[in-house]
């Protein structure tokens, strides 16, 4: 996890949640934002380089940061979204507890066409966490919430539109 520190600006990594701050001592650290988890992501990236440029490794086991992840598929026609196409998409959503908020689970749900080789970003599901939730119950709630999701249907169909159109040129 990716934390700053209010009151230095440090950015800084742990594998745990903390308050307080190891470059200030101060306790006003919070989970970084999406722009300061580039920053901290570029300047690790070069700091890596600067000191391994000469001597390249590959990094121990014990470099890995591991996360565990719970999945689901399912394929939907694009008649399902009212295109007139024999197209089918294979949707896969990746999903686990966050690790920013602890309170709540996120799912994000990929798309490929059919045989396709790569696959495309849809969205973010933010669900709470519910103690004891079995896995099944935890695919339940994200399927419905997709189901329901306007913005989840508007992107689904763009990416088919997309697909048809590349298919033509």
């Amino acid at each position: 996890m990716i934390f700053t520190c209010d009151n230095c600006g440090f950015i800084f990594s742990r594998s745990e949640e903390t308050e307080q701050c190891p470059d200030c001592g101060k306790y006003e650290v919070r989970p970084a934002n999406e722009e300061e988890q580039k920053e901290f992501a570029e300047r690790m990236a070069e700091l890596s380089r600067s000191e391994h440029s000469e001597q390249p490794r590959i990094p121990d086991i014990e470099d890995a940061e591991i996360s565990m992840f719970s999945s689901f598929s399912f394929r939907l026609p694009a008649t399902a979204l009212q295109i007139d196409s024999g197209m089918i998409v294979d949707i896969a959503v990746e999903y686990g507890e966050n690790p920013a908020n602890r309170s709540e689970l996120v799912g994000n749900a990929w798309v490929r066409q059919e045989g396709g080789r790569s696959a495309a970003f849809l969205m973010s599901v933010h669900l709470p966490v519910r103690p004891d939730e079995a896995p099944k119950e935890q695919v339940n709630r994200f399927f419905a919430a997709l189901n329901d999701s306007d913005s989840f249907k508007r992107t689904l169909s763009d990416f088919v539109t997309r697909q048809m159109e590349c298919d033509v040129n």
